[in-house]
């Protein structure tokens, strides 16, 4: 004959089930924020000014959409409200250096995966994001502890711009997307061959790679790392 589960057994496994949905639920419902702060690209509170007020990007207070260390410092990426009119702050132990990036007047929108910062000889952060089916990026270099714009920005309208180790010792470089045989955006050249030009960070160019199908066939995509000899000259 069977015998049923006592009732203090039954009930034991019941309150143990719902405490397990109850824990499955919550970590849904965290990963679900983390994701929409993420694809939203929410803020952090209003940023303040050494010795004066709060720092304002467009016509509302800066606050921190994302940050990186670099070295002994913390490179922030602040913006204004839909990561609009950015600014860089870089943090140091002796002082805080604030850049207004000309990102801002480009109408170039900003996420989170917006900075990008390496380290070198000469250690640099590239600021991207996009604007009209191109991504848009501009660079900041570190020198003596001193930290500038590069003045010109760069355009990819393959819709890929990075900041990469070189290849051995020595300072990042900057590579970008192009279609080698289309004039156009990404969704103009859609299935168009795409190649990478790589800069040095004072804007000379270093070379080309080859051409390949698309983005994902790239060497190591999506950290793309290139050798010396993967580049030859731009046609």
């Amino acid at each position: 004959m069977a015998v049923g589960a006592s009732r203090p057994v039954v009930m034991t496994a019941v309150v143990a089930f719902v405490v397990t949905v109850v824990a499955l639920a919550s970590a849904v419902v965290l990963r679900v924020q983390r994701d929409a702060v993420t694809a939203t690209g929410q803020l952090g509170p209003p940023v303040a000014a050494a010795g004066s007020g709060d720092l304002t990007c467009g016509d509302a207070p800066c606050g921190v959409l994302t940050s990186l260390p670099v070295g002994d410092a913390t490179v922030e990426l602040l913006t204004g409200d839909g990561g609009e009119h950015a600014t860089l702050r870089v943090l140091t132990p002796e002082s805080d250096i604030v850049l207004d990036t000309a990102l801002a007047e480009l109408g170039v929108k900003l996420t989170q995966r917006s900075l990008v910062c390496t380290e070198g000889d000469d250690s640099a952060c590239l600021v991207r994001g996009d604007r009209d089916g191109a991504v848009v990026g501009e660079v900041f270099l570190a020198r003596d502890d001193k930290w500038e714009a590069v003045e010109r920005p760069y355009v990819s309208s393959a819709g890929y711009v990075d900041l990469v180790p070189a290849a051995g010792a020595g300072s990042p470089e900057i590579v970008l997307a192009t279609y080698p045989t289309c004039t156009g955006d990404a969704e103009d050249c859609a299935g168009a061959a795409v190649a990478l030009r790589v800069f040095a960070l004072d804007g000379t160019s270093r070379g080309c790679t080859r051409s390949y199908r698309s983005l994902d066939r790239l060497p190591d995509w999506p950290d793309v790392d290139l050798a010396d000899d993967a580049l030859r000259s731009c046609g």
